[in-house]
């Protein structure tokens, strides 16, 4: 049930490669170029995708240490908790967003 485990850890090791580094720089006060004019947002949508990057181990350490079924079961349940969150700070990103875009002239 649980696979190879050596393609859950491939997958691991890339999506932290190449999430993780520019998620941590974000929260520590970098800012893409494609985000520079959502500045107040860019941390909700921070912690956005790091909820959704945790959902990545979540998924495949269990599986990797070749975990029961309820385990690994138990671990798919709780990232909905993340994606929950995840959806959270989207909403809170978009409304922040909102608040601080281009005033319009009347």
């Amino acid at each position: 049930m649980n696979g190879n485990p050596t393609y859950h850890a491939i997958a691991l090791a890339a999506g932290t490669l190449l999430v993780l580094p520019v998620l941590l720089a974000i929260l520590t006060g970098w800012m893409p170029r494609g985000l520079r004019g959502r500045r107040p947002a860019a941390r909700p949508y921070a912690w956005a995708v790091l909820c959704l990057y945790t959902l990545m181990p979540l998924n495949a350490v269990p599986r990797m240490l070749d975990a029961s079924a309820d385990t690994v079961m138990a671990c798919t349940a709780l990232g909905f908790v993340f994606i929950a969150a995840a959806v959270g700070c989207f909403i809170q990103a978009e409304r922040m967003a909102r608040r601080a875009g281009p005033k319009r002239a009347a």
